[in-house]
């Protein structure tokens, strides 16, 4: 059985409370508009998303004729992605597991590991998810990762944001440890605005913590000699990667 990682407990009980408000579908579309662009499969081509939350991602490519398997652990996210998907016409292989725990074998055309989904394990962990990937990549599949920027976040992390959700507020306290590059997060419920004026911190709905890779880290983690060329990016959208870019975008060829 995989071991229990930090952030468990915020997966399960608190971010089915938050994801749908927090993962725009909108940018969905055009984040698989780019990656397909980029690696121009054919529909019909095998598509492994993982972890593939509520279907954001997975729906856009089964519209686009993409054969889709999405993973993910947590159970009700798996539901609405099944909803989702019905909802939408589209036909998807849907699998409630842990991404540490895929088994998959030269099965797909493309992989993708999408909206900062590395990270929330210990390093070598991280590791054998990226090596997960790998096999269970064809040859000529490719991968593509996105997550945060290490080296822009620890420059402009606010000390924390707000955002409404469904008539009320989401609050999110962050902190950086530059000494072990894992970003803390608490996740706290206001209810009316009334709320903040009398001091008071609200609801604490759940903590994340993820740990957070340099272009540099993240790529020597992916084993660069096991792939015939590594491109990194600032975006789903083909910016160009710097310092001052707030995504990290990897693409691996097999």
């Amino acid at each position: 059985m995989t071991a229990v990682f930090q952030s468990e407990r915020f997966f399960r009980e608190a971010w089915p409370q938050i994801s749908q408000a927090v993962e725009s579908p909108m940018d969905a579309a055009g984040d698989v508009q780019w990656i397909t662009g980029l690696v121009a499969r054919e529909p019909g081509a095998r598509v492994l998303d993982a972890p593939c939350g509520f279907g954001r991602h997975s729906i856009e490519f089964a519209r686009r004729g993409y054969r889709v398997t999405g993973v993910d652990f947590n159970e009700t996210e798996v539901g609405r992605a099944r909803e989702a998907a019905r909802e939408a016409g589209v036909a998807i292989e849907l699998v409630c597991a842990d991404i540490r725990d895929m088994e998959f074998a030269g099965e797909f055309d493309l992989a993708v590991n999408l909206f900062s989904s590395i990270g929330y394990f210990s390093d070598d962990e991280d590791r054998l998810v990226l090596d997960r990937f790998w096999r269970a990549l064809g040859p000529g599949g490719a991968f593509v990762l996105d997550t945060r920027n290490r080296d822009q976040l620890v420059r402009s992390l606010a000390p924390e944001e707000r955002r409404r959700v469904d008539g009320w507020t989401l609050r999110v306290e962050h902190s950086f440890d530059v000494a072990t590059s894992r970003w803390h997060a608490r996740w706290w419920r206001l209810r009316d605005t009334s709320t903040r004026a009398r001091g008071e911190t609200g609801e604490l709905i759940g903590e994340s913590e993820i740990r957070l890779y340099s272009a540099h880290e993240l790529s020597a983690m992916l084993r660069p000699e096991r792939w015939r060329s590594v491109e990194l990016y600032g975006g789903l959208d083909g910016t160009p990667f710097s310092l001052d870019a707030p995504r990290l975008v990897l693409v691996a060829w097999k």
